[in-house]
């Protein structure tokens, strides 16, 4: 490990277990001004909150971590806003500041939640700026917040408006994955599809 990387992470592990105050002082933290700040904290807050309704029944999820990983998840907008040029590397970016405040389940939640994932294939065929690897949910809890927060970046709780995005985006192949993704998110909140 580079020893410049090496030297972020000797501080003692803080526990995973932060609350939604401590949440919104670190969003606070890395933001570079109130407007980014208001931006990413609306949205996130959005995204937490309808979590916290559609997860209402579920025993089975951690809903403190849900919603501070929620509330976290774009924390990378900060380096890599919307409509940015590497727009697609803020997962990534957040990952790394989560991870420099030794939040390393939060991290796995900010890197794997863009589109459904983004798989090592994808990266490769899009020629996507990222490392190549897989960035894809697989706890509840990951891809939960993925799911809430493609219906919440339009204001649009819809999932065939989700799809077609997907499907004039990135074709058919990628349609296919997304009602899969769906029907899987279905299965884990126990609703037939």
């Amino acid at each position: 490990m580079d020893p410049t990387i090496a030297a972020r992470y000797k501080k003692p592990m803080n526990s995973e277990r932060i609350d939604r105050f401590q949440a919104i002082e670190l969003l606070k933290k890395y933001s570079p001004d109130k407007d980014s700040l208001d931006h990413v904290l609306t949205h996130s807050e959005r995204v937490s909150n309808y979590l916290l309704v559609l997860t209402s029944q579920l025993t089975s999820i951690d809903k403190k971590f849900l919603e501070t990983a929620a509330l976290l998840h774009d924390i990378g907008r900060f380096v890599y806003p919307p409509k940015s040029p590497k727009a697609i590397c803020h997962g990534l970016a957040g990952g790394e500041i989560l991870r420099q405040e030794w939040l390393l389940q939060h991290a796995r939640v900010a890197e794997c939640h863009i589109g459904i994932g983004i798989s090592q294939q994808d990266i490769i065929k899009q020629n996507l700026p990222l490392p190549v690897r897989d960035f894809v949910p697989n706890t509840p809890e990951e891809m939960l917040i993925t799911y809430a927060d493609n219906l919440e970046v339009h204001g649009i709780k819809d999932e065939p408006f989700v799809e077609d995005r997907f499907a004039q985006e990135l074709g058919p192949e990628y349609l296919a994955r997304v009602k899969d993704f769906h029907r899987r998110i279905h299965n884990l909140l126990g609703h037939s599809v």
